[in-house]
């Protein structure tokens, strides 16, 4: 199994689908809160979602100041790496169904055999989950997934989990020993949702026959996402990408969030369950699974069962709440065929954001036009003119650094504007303030000078050159890679199966897009329709790049 839809993977996904309790995110927008990583969030479709901040006066990312590079929180400073999951090892429900062996669990690489899954259907209908049109079943490398029963037509439900089988911010305060600890220490939602995981983990521990059990036992005790990568592996396989400090940022707002509930559950009855391997499986299991219900006050939850559900870059339906249902429900967008899979979508990700939260690369085929590399663009700190520039680039809303997201088909919005204002060398702070109002003035009014143009696209192909320059090995060192791999432009990736090829995988796809980005730039004349008219597919499998 991969991981969850959101309801708005544009809104999930931190992690959520993306990282929700530490940040609030809906599509490429954040806000922090006073508390100490920030107030419950979920990232959306991009790693923006997790900790960038939002765009502004249509460009791409606003540095975060105060030392925080790329609009992604403190990523470039962070450093420290929390140890992985993988190297110290979690004593996760895989152990502890070797260890109780004799009682019918399973060992690891048959995480929803026979028992387990008899044990987790079991629950849900005591729970009231009614007969569903999919089940589920194994779908080979993506693991585990939810395949139709019989035929569906598209509009009809797919699947509806009602409400008792949900576990959200409501019904952790209800049940959770922790309760009074997260109201009174005003606990982030997503945080809640960690500890109530692990609190029902270690239930199991005590008692195979916990309520949670059933579910706990079905969770895997990995996923392949970044939290479960050494600071090494890190630092090898994403070397020059700019997911490297995305990775780095990640882990240690992850290992701050724990340190954080360490301490605030300190002196609890029951705070030895809130170990740090827990918390950290806890979290990485909410990077792939919470969704935002945008339909229900956008409301975080976990769902068993749905959470089978593989990923589809062209599905376009998603998982929500119906009030008439009392349910989530997911309704299909085609019709499907009786024994078929069916996906739901985490939102318009690129490879690396799906790497790093979920754990895998979808196909090339899969995922061209949403393919990205961001580019950080930096005002020179020498230019004479540096500080007017910087006055004038705050007064419309922009910072003396910013980040953009290159794709191969689309041109971000603010790019050769950006690039130009900080590139061109004026002669006096009156030509500062004259070349801002005509770049990022009132829409209506804004042009691009042909004096300066060209400054800014000299600027942008010396720093996609300079990007390229900053990934290890070579174009031709990752291909072959694939190669042994026997990876094709239809393949997926899983990280647990090979982290060198997901990344590489990965590397290409960036480079390729910089690449195209640094020679199509440089032309006059119809440079525009040259960027946006070639083959995705070809570009990132063409021997040229």
């Amino acid at each position: 199994m991969v991981a969850m839809a959101a309801s708005t993977r544009s809104s999930l996904g931190l992690a959520a689908a993306c990282f929700s309790a530490i940040f609030i995110a809906t599509n490429s927008i954040y806000s922090s809160s006073s508390s100490p990583l920030s107030q419950a969030a979920v990232r959306s479709t991009c790693f923006r979602g997790i900790c960038g901040k939002s765009a502004q006066a249509g460009f791409g990312r606003r540095e975060v100041r105060g030392g925080t590079p790329s609009g992604v929180r403190g990523m470039e400073d962070a450093r420290r790496l929390v140890s992985s999951c993988r190297s110290s090892r979690i004593e996760s429900l895989v152990t502890f169904a070797a260890k109780k062996s004799a009682t019918g669990l399973v060992k690891k690489e048959k995480p929803y055999a026979d028992e387990i899954g008899k044990g987790l259907m079991a629950w849900l209908a005591d729970r009231g989950m009614p007969e569903q049109n999919v089940e589920i079943r194994y779908v080979g490398p993506a693991g585990w997934g939810l395949v139709t029963k019989k035929p569906l037509k598209r509009g009809d439900v797919a699947f509806q989990i009602p409400e008792d089988i949900l576990i959200t911010k409501d019904k952790v305060l209800a049940e959770s020993k922790f309760a009074s600890v997260m109201k009174t220490k005003n606990i982030p939602e997503y945080w809640m949702l960690a500890m109530f995981l692990v609190e029902n983990y270690a239930l199991m521990i005590e008692d195979e026959n916990a309520s949670y059990a059933p579910y706990i036992r079905s969770l895997p005790d990995e996923t392949g996402n970044v939290l479960e990568w050494t600071g090494r592996e890190i630092g090898d396989l994403l070397k020059g990408s700019p997911l490297e400090r995305v990775a780095y940022q990640m882990v240690t707002d992850v290992k701050e969030a724990i340190q954080t509930i360490m301490k605030t559950v300190k002196g609890h009855p029951n705070a030895a369950y809130m170990t740090e391997t827990r918390l950290r499986w806890a979290f990485s299991l909410l990077f792939s699974r919470v969704v935002r219900l945008t339909s229900r006050d956008r409301q975080l939850a976990l769902i068993p069962w749905a959470d089978m559900a593989n990923h589809q870059t062209d599905v376009g339906s998603f998982i929500d709440w119906e009030e008439d249902k009392k349910s989530v429900v997911f309704r299909s967008d085609r019709d499907y065929t009786a024994n078929q899979e069916i996906f739901v979508s985490y939102g318009p990700r690129s490879s690396g954001d799906l790497l790093l939260t979920y754990g895998f690369v979808p196909s090339t085929a899969s995922n061209p036009q949403i393919e990205k590399v961001d580019l950080r663009l930096v005002l020179d700190g020498y230019d004479p003119y540096a500080g007017p520039k910087k006055e004038a680039l705050e007064k419309y809303g922009l910072a003396p650094a910013w980040t953009f997201p290159l794709q191969l088909n689309r041109y971000p919005a603010g790019l050769l504007e950006y690039a130009a204002f900080i590139a061109f060398r004026p002669q006096s702070d009156a030509e500062v303030g004259y070349y801002a109002k005509q770049l990022f003035g009132p829409t209506e009014q804004r042009s691009i000078p042909r004096e300066i143009d060209s400054m800014g696209r000299d600027l942008i192909k010396q720093e996609c050159f300079n990007a390229l320059s900053r990934y290890r090995g070579t174009v031709e060192s990752d291909r072959l890679m694939l190669e042994e791999q026997e990876v094709t432009a239809q393949n997926s990736i899983m990280s647990q199966d090979s982290r060198p090829a997901a990344a590489a995988a990965v590397r290409l796809r960036e480079r390729a897009i910089l690449r195209k980005t640094r020679d199509v730039i440089g032309k006059t004349g119809n440079w525009l329709q040259d960027l946006v008219s070639s083959n995705p597919i070809a570009d990132l499998f063409n021997e040229n790049i």
